[in-house]
C-alpha cells in the first residue's frame, strides 16, 4: 500500500499538469477565434469552437481526476498512518492542493469560473510537487501531536482555511488583471465574477482560520502549558488573520478603498504561505516539528 501512494501522487501532479495545460490552450484557442459572441435570450455569451469545447473538456476531467487520486493517496496515507492525514510538512501539502481542488470544483458549481481551472491546477500541482520533495516517511507522532481529536480538527480547520483562501487568491488576481484590462483578459472570468467569488471565499475562509486558531491555543495550553507563546507560526497566522479583517472591513465600503480589497486578499494569502511554509522552515519554533 505505501508503494502505491507515490504513484498516485505523481498521477495526480502530472493530471493537474495536463488540465493546466488544456486550460491554457482553450484560453488561448479563443483569443486566436475572436471571441465569436451572440445573444442568446438577450445576454451575450461566448460561443466555444470544437477546439475549445475540447480542451475544456479535457482540463476539465483532468482536474477532477488529479482530484480522485490525491483522495485516494490521502485516505491510503490515513490508513498507513493511523491519523488524519496531515502532521507533517509533506502530508499538509498533500491535503492544501486536494482541499484547494475541491473548493474550487465547488465555487465553480455557483459561479462561472471555467478561467480560473488552469491556475488552481497550476498552484495545487505546486503544492503536490513541493510535498513530493519532502521526506514521506510514516513515523510516530511526536509527543505534542498525540491529541487525535485536535490533530485531526485544529489542521484540518487550516487545511480547509488555506485551500479556500488560495482560491479567494486565485479569483482576486483575476480581478486585478481583468479591471486592469477592462476584462479582455481571454479566458478569466469578469471582474465582477472574480470580485463575487474572492468575497464568498474569504466569507468562508476568515471563519473557519479563526475557528483554526482558537482550536491551535487549546491545543498549545494542553501540549506546552501556554495558550500563546509568540512562536513563529503563531504569531504568522494571527498576521494573516489581520489582513483578512482587513478585507472584510474594505470590502464593505463604497468609496476609493474598495479597490485595495483584492490586493488585501493576495497579501493574505502571502501570509498563508508564510504561515504554511515559511514560518516553520526558516524560523525555529514550537511548531518546527513540522518541518521536514
Amino acid at each position: 500500500m505505501t508503494d502505491l501512494i507515490p504513484i498516485l501522487l505523481v498521477a495526480a501532479l502530472a493530471s493537474l499538469v495536463g488540465a493546466s495545460a488544456a486550460g491554457i490552450g482553450a484560453a488561448l484557442a479563443s483569443t486566436r477565434s475572436g471571441h465569436a459572441a451572440a445573444a442568446v435570450g438577450g445576454i451575450e455569451v461566448t460561443l466555444s469552437t470544437p477546439r475549445q469545447a475540447l480542451l475544456s473538456r479535457v482540463a476539465t476531467g483532468a482536474l477532477v481526476a488529479g482530484f480522485g487520486l490525491l483522495l485516494l493517496a490521502l485516505v491510503l496515507r490515513t490508513a498507513v498512518a493511523g491519523h488524519a492525514p496531515w502532521s507533517n510538512l509533506h502530508e499538509f501539502s498533500l491535503a492544501f492542493a486536494a482541499a484547494l481542488l475541491g473548493t474550487y470544483l465547488a465555487l465553480a458549481r455557483s459561479y462561472p469560473i471555467g478561467g480560473l481551472a488552469p491556475l488552481a491546477c497550476l498552484l495545487a500541482a505546486g503544492l503536490v510537487a513541493f510535498g513530493l520533495s519532502l521526506d514521506d516517511r510514516v513515523d510516530p507522532l511526536v509527543p505534542a501531536l498525540q491529541q487525535p481529536f485536535l490533530l485531526t480538527i485544529h489542521v484540518g480547520s487550516a487545511v480547509v482555511a488555506y485551500a479556500v483562501a488560495g482560491v479567494a487568491f486565485l479569483a482576486a488576481a483575476s480581478e486585478i488583471a481583468q479591471r486592469g484590462a477592462a476584462d479582455r483578459v481571454p479566458g478569466l472570468p469578469a471582474a465582477s465574477t472574480a470580485r463575487a467569488v474572492g468575497h464568498r471565499a474569504v466569507l468562508i475562509a476568515f471563519p473557519i482560520l479563526t475557528v483554526a486558531i482558537a482550536l491551535g491555543s487549546v491545543w498549545a495550553n494542553l501540549a506546552w502549558r501556554s495558550y500563546w507563546s509568540n512562536d513563529p507560526k503563531e504569531l504568522a497566522a494571527a498576521a494573516t488573520w489581520l489582513v483578512f479583517g482587513a478585507y472584510l472591513h474594505v470590502a464593505a465600503r463604497r468609496d476609493r478603498w474598495e479597490r485595495l480589497a483584492p490586493w488585501l486578499i493576495v497579501l493574505g494569502f502571502a501570509g498563508v504561505l508564510f504561515t504554511y511554509i515559511g514560518a516553520g522552515l526558516f524560523f525555529v519554533g514550537e511548531h518546527s516539528y513540522a518541518a521536514p
